[in-house]
């Protein structure tokens, strides 16, 4: 038994460590110290907005309520730098700031179902067979 509860942690360690490195490597694409132009930090907040509205659509968004709540405010207040004109190392702070926030919550949301996948693997595990009941 105890190498099952090793192969489970070691499976959603896995699962963790996949889910932030590929949350990491889509955050910063192809930008310098911070985008130079406000075209790009345009693209890049259609790009975050879209991540987060998909973020904020799953069911486990309850949990995560006041991280997306965070998360909006840092997105809305880059939009607000990128309206007045300025592209400076405020928007992309905001904007790696919201990239951290969605990762964050991606993470939380792939832990709470790895948890869940486990102790449904326990309860089958645990649960008598039929020729235990049949006796």
């Amino acid at each position: 038994m105890p190498s099952l509860v090793r192969r489970s942690r070691g499976f959603i360690l896995a699962a963790l460590l996949g889910v932030s490195l590929a949350a990491v490597a889509g955050c910063g694409r192809n930008y310098g110290p911070y985008p130079a132009t406000a075209l790009e930090v345009n693209e890049r907040i259609l790009r975050i907005r879209g991540a987060f509205e998909k973020t904020k659509a799953d069911p486990l968004a309850n949990e995560v309520r006041l991280d997306l709540q965070r998360t909006e405010t840092w997105i809305v207040t880059a939009e607000a730098e990128a309206k007045d004109g300025k592209v400076d190392e405020r928007a992309d702070l905001y904007l790696t700031t919201a990239e951290g926030q969605l990762s964050m919550i991606q993470t939380h949301y792939a832990r709470r179902r790895a948890e869940e996948k486990l102790a449904k693997r326990r309860e089958q595990a645990l649960a008598p067979t039929a020729d235990e009941t049949s006796e």
